[in-house]
């Protein structure tokens, strides 16, 4: 029973500081909107930002080189003539293809 009375006068005498310390862990650590995850989230966000700044800077210069082809025809000619095959009248075509398949007997 002397135990018992030394841990409650020890607690009475500190009740604010363990009441503190226990609302400072619980906001902390264990609550949903801890510190910890306030940390993970905000480096989550940061990383998100770099890669919009990635995409933002390749929408850039992807834009840059679909202006310089629409805007002069040598740029169509080129896209016509590799991507679709396209070729003057008096011009042959020869596809070759890299692809390599390896075939198991």
């Amino acid at each position: 029973m002397e135990k018992i009375n030394t841990i409650w006068g020890y607690i009475g005498r500190h009740k604010y500081l363990i009441t503190i310390l226990l609302g400072l862990i619980i906001v902390g650590i264990l609550n949903e909107n801890s510190l910890r995850k306030y940390a993970i989230q905000n480096m989550r966000i940061n990383e998100l930002n770099a890669e919009i700044e990635q995409y933002q800077e390749q929408f850039e210069r992807d834009s840059a080189r679909l202006n310089a082809l629409i805007n002069t025809p040598k740029g169509i000619e080129k896209v016509a003539r590799e991507r679709y095959l396209m070729k003057r009248d008096n011009e042959d075509i020869f596809i070759m293809s890299t692809d390599k398949k390896i075939e198991n007997n």
